[in-house]
């Protein structure tokens, strides 16, 4: 392994965009009613299917998650800051920039 991306958020960043998923019961699309929201409220725009929410897309399970993940990985992390591969990258911006910061990341460490 070369290189491993972390990709930090806050948790309550991390709460508030599972929270706000909503899922298209006809072709599986995906919005978030804050950062991609459908045209029209829980109506797909592709398909004109209903949008849902998940049942395990609330507040405490999601919370839960995040709080094994965190357990389970923190020791990851380490290990690999130690091995000097760990790349961290801010999870807070636009899934753009995100996007553009671990494909810049990875270059620089080719």
């Amino acid at each position: 392994m070369d290189n491993v991306v972390n990709i930090e958020v806050d948790k309550d960043i991390l709460v508030g965009r599972a929270v706000g998923r909503r899922i298209c019961r006809g072709c599986g699309a995906t919005y978030h009613v804050e950062f991609n929201p459908p045209a029209k409220e829980e109506v797909c725009d592709l398909c004109g299917g209903e949008l849902y929410q998940r049942s395990d897309d609330n507040e405490e399970t999601v919370s839960k998650r995040i709080k094994v993940y965190l357990e389970q990985t923190q020791p990851l992390i380490e290990y690999y800051f130690q091995k000097g591969i760990l790349i961290n990258i801010d999870g807070k911006q636009d899934i753009d920039k995100v996007t553009a910061d671990i494909e810049k990341a990875l270059k620089g460490k080719a």
